[in-house]
């Protein structure tokens, strides 16, 4: 079993509260990183505007303009 199946067996057992939930943890993981490291307030924000638009891309393609085989 690969890794991307495995996964995939997992997700497929989530539902939409679930994974809500995901995201939330992962934005008050990133509020405590911000706590533990206050430079982290330093970064310029457009380079963080540029990584989410680059984290973005795939998901958006795949959502919106990739057509169904």
């Amino acid at each position: 079993m690969s890794i991307s199946s495995f996964l995939d067996s997992k997700i497929k057992k989530m539902d939409w509260l679930d994974i809500g939930l995901v995201k939330w943890s992962c934005i008050a993981f990133g509020v405590l990183l911000v706590i533990l490291f206050p430079g982290l307030l330093e970064i310029n924000a457009w380079l963080v505007v540029a990584v989410v638009i680059i984290l973005a891309i795939r998901p958006f393609y795949r959502v919106y303009l990739k057509k169904i085989k």
